[in-house]
């Protein structure tokens, strides 16, 4: 197994005298780093010094809390031989008497306090500094529900899962992973709903990464995934909102959050939970079933809608009706190019337009987006390079895409689209159907975690299906996913809908 080459290094001491040890981490960090010293002094002497990185803390922590404790107790301080912890007034006070641990404590945005004459230093909880806060989803975005998502603070996203979760069973698992960033990595999970042989394989995978640094939960996603060679298809999802990430928690799923992302990762992951949106859970049960399926309908015609066009316009115009064959031909009267390479042509052009939009300011780049595609299609169509008919199924291909919820699995519907569109251009139907065909197979072979990709489709779970197409009422949906789930598999007492059933007949009588 590889080891990440690490330094052979000794534990270095502190030094008993202060001015040594404050010249030590001093030259560590820089002369004209963002390491603050403050040194109290009695009596015309020198004997304490609180030191701490400027920009991870929070500075009216250290002046309440850690300054004005040590002023207040600064005879005592100084008759006395050790420091007593319990003077200062913040959440944890730590004792350290090596360099490394003093690093990574300054590292962490605490106070170290360091006494003449002594070899031990206190660390004292004073993390904070400037964060972002607590806001409305810009992506993911509801007209019914909470309106909160994360931040890039990991202890402010767990609070966010536990003001939702208030159970002691919410059990959070912390780590440290990169070599240079030791960024905070927090597992979370439900005990007895979610699966504990899961647990310990997300914990076990997260244990063996060996990097340099974690900046965002991507690096985490890739490393992490089941080893199905290359697929296009997310097998770990993704989301800014607390009441989404609360859901899956209750279904038996764990949770991986980042410190410095408001992105947390979420396993196992189906392909259901993709196609699913937060607005399915805040609105009518019969609502939300048709906007459920009308979204896995729009999804199909994302990546399935240009190789059909293609297909049957190339090598299958006896199944067009006539007068409508006959529109479409007069269209592309003139038209120099085949249908497939207009069909590419205009694909192209949108993915263009589209990455152009999303790299421009947000004030003009929705504008630039929206009028530079009426324009170009307008232009290409009276210059007789594509016909209207191609620029009707693109436009549509584009806007079913912006109907599924979740953006990975999106980006994904528009490589297959490619893909089918030149089996498609080749093969007709038949190049269709056995793209069609490859593709279920593939997604049949993907796993989560061990837990296969297309469930409750395969395998098939009867009671599973009233929340994959269709969104039944919540006194139907007693149990939780099959494959998911552990010992408690229960929502709410079994037989709750056949009470309920029940009940409600006898309100009619």
């Amino acid at each position: 197994m590889f080891e990440y080459p690490k330094e052979e290094k000794k534990d270095r001491f502190l030094s008993p005298y202060l001015e040594e040890n404050i010249m030590r981490y001093t030259k560590l960090f820089g002369e004209k780093s963002d390491l603050t010293v403050r040194r109290l002094q009695y009596n015309g002497r020198n004997k304490i010094a609180v030191m701490y990185i400027d920009t991870l803390v929070e500075k009216d922590n250290i002046d309440r809390f850690v300054i004005h404790e040590l002023k207040t107790h600064v005879k005592e301080l100084f008759e006395s031989p050790i420091l007593d912890p319990s003077i200062l007034s913040t959440n944890k006070v730590v004792e350290l008497i090596t360099d490394d641990k003093i690093t990574d404590y300054f590292l962490q945005g605490y106070s170290i306090i360091f006494l003449d004459g002594q070899q031990i230093a206190y660390a004292a909880e004073t993390s904070g500094g400037e964060r972002r806060p607590v806001s409305e989803s810009n992506v993911e975005t509801v007209v019914r529900g909470p309106r909160e998502s994360f931040n890039e603070s990991w202890v402010t996203n767990i609070g966010l899962i536990r003001k939702r979760i208030h159970t002691s069973k919410l059990h959070v698992h912390k780590l440290e992973l990169g070599e240079e960033s030791k960024t905070t990595v927090a597992v979370l999970s439900i005990k007895d709903i979610a699966k504990e042989k899961i647990v310990k394989e997300v914990i076990s995978r997260l244990d063996q990464i060996q990097i340099d640094g974690i900046l965002d939960s991507l690096y985490i996603e890739e490393i992490i995934e089941d080893p199905n060679g290359y697929t296009p298809f997310p097998t770990i999802f993704n989301s800014e909102r607390p009441d989404r990430i609360a859901a899956g928690l209750l279904e038996g799923r764990i949770a991986i959050i980042v410190d410095g992302t408001p992105v947390v990762l979420m396993v196992p992951a189906t392909i259901g939970l993709f196609l699913a949106a937060n607005e399915d859970y805040y609105q009518r049960y019969d609502f939300a079933t048709f906007l459920k399926l009308l979204r896995v309908f729009t999804f199909i015609l994302s990546f399935v809608l240009p190789g059909l066009y293609v297909a049957l316009l190339t090598f299958h115009q006896e199944m067009i009706p006539t007068p409508l064959l006959i529109a479409i031909t007069g269209q592309r009267e003139g038209v120099p190019f085949e249908i497939a390479l207009e069909v590419l042509f205009m694909e192209i052009t949108f993915e263009i337009l589209r990455e152009a939009g999303l790299r421009l300011p947000k004030t003009i780049g929705a504008a630039v987006s929206i009028v530079g595609g009426l324009v170009l299609g307008q232009a290409a169509v009276e210059a007789g390079l594509v016909g209207q008919s191609t620029v009707i199924a693109v436009s549509i291909t584009a806007i079913c895409s912006f109907t599924t919820p979740s953006y990975n699995i999106a980006i994904t519907a528009r490589m297959l689209r490619f893909f089918l569109l030149i089996l498609s251009a080749a093969l007709g139907a038949f190049g269709l159907i056995f793209g069609l065909l490859f593709l279920f197979i593939h997604l049949n072979s993907l796993r989560s975690f061990s837990v296969p990709y297309l469930t409750p489709l395969v395998p098939f779970h009867k009671t599973n299906w009233r929340d994959l197409f269709v969104r039944a009422p919540w006194w139907k949906m007693e149990q939780r996913p099959d494959e998911i789930a552990g010992d408690n598999h229960y929502r709410m007492p079994p037989g709750t809908a056949k009470r309920n059933r029940l009940h409600r007949r006898n309100n009619k009588r």
